[in-house]
C-alpha cells in the first residue's frame, strides 16, 4: 500500500506531534510532467512544494525571485475526498476534486506555447 503513495513528512515544531501527509506517486508524476513540458515552452523556470499541516502546496515561478505565477494546494478533505485548489498570482481561481481537471485547466492558459 505504501508504494503508491509519495510521502512527505516533517516535525512540527510548535508541537510533538509529526506531520505526514500522503500524495499519490501517480498525481506527483502528472505534476511534475506539468511542470516539464512548461519548462520546456520557456513558461515557467522554478517550482517548489512545501508542507503545511493539513496541506502539500506547489508552486510555479517565471524567474526563482518572484510570486508564484500558479500555486496547486492538495487538501486531503477525507478518504474519499481531495480538493484540488489553483491560485493564480496569489488569486484564487479554480477548485476541483480532479487533478487532471485542474491540469488541463493551467496548461490551456499557455495553449499556444505548450505542445
Amino acid at each position: 500500500m505504501e508504494k503508491n503513495k509519495f510521502i512527505i513528512s516533517g516535525k512540527n515544531i510548535d508541537t510533538k506531534n509529526n506531520i505526514t501527509s500522503y500524495i499519490k506517486n501517480k498525481d506527483f508524476n502528472n505534476i511534475m510532467l506539468m511542470f516539464s513540458r512548461m519548462l520546456q515552452a520557456n513558461q515557467w523556470k522554478d517550482y517548489s512544494f512545501s508542507l503545511q499541516k493539513e496541506n502539500v502546496i506547489f508552486c510555479f515561478y517565471k524567474h526563482s525571485f518572484e510570486t508564484p505565477i500558479y500555486k496547486i494546494i492538495y487538501e486531503k478533505k477525507s478518504n474519499n475526498f481531495n480538493l484540488w485548489t489553483t491560485y493564480h498570482q496569489n488569486n484564487k481561481v479554480r477548485s476541483s476534486p480532479s487533478l487532471e481537471k485542474t491540469i488541463k485547466w493551467i496548461e490551456s492558459r499557455y495553449l499556444k506555447s505548450v505542445k
